[in-house]
């Protein structure tokens, strides 16, 4: 009987799916990971993973106390995380007491935060891999765009995020960006995410600096705030830039109101799943390398009509996110995370129709 039972119950654990724990930082009502969330659950459904998914209500007290209760009840084999700046430590000291294996997402450490981690796999075993890009470039890149369409302009204004590493680095980048081009960047303020605290920034640092036509926010919402403030009469006078590709920006984009916005990270969560995915093959490189792997890309109204269709609600269904793996590519070396590559999938798919 006893033997019965177990070649009864063998089929269901050997087919049993890995299951894997996403813990979205934000607050379920945000636009930016509203997405990220909809594109991780179409990439496990394709990938054979049972995927979860809790909120950290933007808050690093209670994204811990969440998980921490998470844990509790619950023994999830991979864990997507996105460590707080200045709580990364203890994250990872929290789930190193459990045998899940971890996936990070962005590169969020502070530099005193750095020794204390160290890199996937070395300080903790269960830590496989970070996946992160370059907020520098990227900033960098969306204030280059703000420059070229207003090409006489060169005084700019700034909304920047919560203070963090990550908002910290898209500073840099805008800085960069301008002392390369001989141009100023009068102020950047902390506009904690907020559009409405954006909006009322944005028209102060207007009055502060009234000859600045360049106006560069770290986030797409910000970058609402501040055509709240500038109104669709003014805002063509403008040049704004924002990050995150939100539809609500998409569509500011196509009505000529927003100039660019930096994004395609909206597919972080969905191409951790990938790295997961491999690592349940058997084929995730290891040690992991440090190295940004997805490609962001900036939004104008120009390439909007190119990346149109997967920026449409269900699209990316079409998308075969086992073609990103290294499972299914075995002569690949690297892989090739970016908007611009699921596009390129996208595109060939429609042409062999």
């Amino acid at each position: 009987m006893r033997w019965l039972l177990c070649c009864c119950l063998l089929p269901f654990f050997a087919t049993a799916r890995p299951s894997v724990l996403f813990v979205n930082p934000s607050l379920i009502s945000d636009p930016f990971f509203m997405q990220v969330e909809a594109v991780a659950r179409v990439a496990a459904e394709q990938l054979d993973l049972d995927l979860t998914i809790i909120n950290g209500d933007a808050n690093r007290l209670l994204q811990q106390q969440k998980l921490t209760e998470y844990l509790q009840k619950h023994q999830p084999d991979y864990a997507i995380v996105q460590p707080y700046t200045g709580a990364g430590v203890q994250l990872m000291e929290l789930l190193a007491k459990y045998p899940v294996k971890i996936i990070t997402l962005e590169h969020m450490w502070q530099p005193e935060e750095v020794p204390k981690v160290g890199r996937p796999g070395e300080r903790y075993p269960n830590w496989l891999a970070e996946l992160y890009f370059d907020n520098v470039l990227a900033s960098q890149q969306m204030t280059l765009a703000l420059l070229q369409a207003c090409p006489s302009a060169d005084q700019l204004i700034g909304i920047n995020g919560m203070i963090n590493y990550e908002t910290d680095r898209r500073a840099e980048g805008v800085y960069q960006a301008m002392r390369q081009h001989g141009g100023t960047v009068h102020q950047l303020v902390n506009g904690k995410w907020e559009r409405q605290l954006a909006a009322e920034q944005s028209r102060q640092l207007l009055r502060r600096y009234p000859d600045s036509r360049l106006i560069w926010a770290a986030s797409d919402w910000m970058a609402l705030g501040v055509l709240d403030t500038l109104g669709p009469a003014a805002a063509g006078q403008y040049c704004v830039g924002g990050f995150d590709w939100i539809p609500e920006a998409q569509k500011a984009i196509a009505q000529g109101q927003l100039t660019a916005s930096a994004g395609g990270h909206f597919t972080m969560a969905a191409f951790a799943l990938v790295l997961i995915y491999d690592h349940v093959h058997g084929k995730l490189p290891t040690p992991f390398a440090d190295v940004p792997l997805l490609q962001l890309d900036v939004l104008t109204r120009q390439n909007l009509p190119q990346y149109q269709p997967l920026l449409r609600a269900g699209q990316w269904h079409h998308i075969d996110f086992r073609r990103f793996s290294l499972q299914h590519n075995p002569a690949q070396q690297h892989y090739n995370f970016s908007v611009q590559a699921a596009l390129k999938q996208f595109s060939s798919r429609n042409k062999e129709r």
